[in-house]
């Protein structure tokens, strides 16, 4: 097993529904990729976390996901197989946390870059050995608009 896991790089950081103050979530050690979404689905449809029962989410302060209820649904996923049979809906993913933002603070150290995606869209975030690398994401209360540059 690696020593140099997510939980050795990345410190994530959330704000919950009515609260102004960020709060550390731990990132579970088997937990090698994070992901955050703005939709009760992901990767065409599929439902990540499975049929969640009602018990399930009281005990862990969730709500059932909806599109516009305002908030991120941030789970982890573990190996490459873990991933595959998530997409197949064999199993479901590490239900992590819910949402109004989240920031991803990583921790470059030995690493360079860290391998990101957004929208389907994957890029390399250059890292500083020295100092921490922040990422901000939030749901914004109003649709975005697409300015056409002519």
């Amino acid at each position: 097993m690696s020593t140099m896991g997510l939980k050795n790089i990345l410190r994530m950081h959330v704000k919950k529904i009515n609260c102004s103050e960020w709060e550390l979530v731990p990132v579970p050690t088997s937990v090698r990729a994070v992901v955050a979404l703005n939709l009760h689905s992901y990767g065409s449809g599929r439902n990540p976390w499975g049929n969640l029962k009602p018990e399930y989410l009281d005990k862990r302060g969730f709500v059932e996901a909806q599109v516009d209820d305002g908030l991120l649904e941030i789970f982890g996923l573990k190996q490459g197989w873990h991933a595959s049979f998530v997409m197949v809906e064999l199993i479901s993913a590490k239900h992590i946390a819910q949402a109004t933002a989240i920031r991803l603070e990583v921790r470059g150290g030995e690493w360079k870059d860290a391998y990101m995606q957004m929208d389907g869209e994957p890029w390399k975030q250059p890292m500083s050995k020295d100092f921490s690398t922040f990422v901000e994401i939030r749901r914004e209360p109003f649709q975005s608009l697409m300015i056409n540059g002519e």
